[in-house]
């Protein structure tokens, strides 16, 4: 996965994801938005369901989002969704590529 996502317009982000595998542990993520990154480790669930990694941002330049690649004959499927959501419904940190 290689996504560069436009966040300029409209309030805050939430880029939420789920990892499903029966045989990858976690996969990890990195953000990028111009000199800022952020790395996160995403557990990997076989066919139980599980909440998603949230990672909160405020609009502005794009957000890069990379996975790093397996090695092996690894199986697994990523899911991720990338919503707007107003400033005051923001839950922890507002913007967690930069830190708080």
């Amino acid at each position: 996965m290689n996504e560069k996502l436009e966040t300029s317009v409209g309030n805050a982000y939430r880029f939420d994801v789920v990892c499903d595998s029966t045989n990858v542990r976690k996969v990890t993520i990195f953000l990028t938005r111009e000199a800022s990154k952020k790395q996160v480790d995403v557990s990997c669930s076989g066919t139980s369901r599980k909440q998603p990694t949230r990672i909160n941002f405020p609009a502005g330049p794009p957000v890069t989002v990379t996975v790093a690649p397996a090695s092996g004959d690894l199986m697994g499927l990523i899911v991720w969704e990338l919503k707007t959501v107003a400033p005051a419904n923001v839950q922890g940190c507002a913007d967690e590529i930069v830190g708080c």
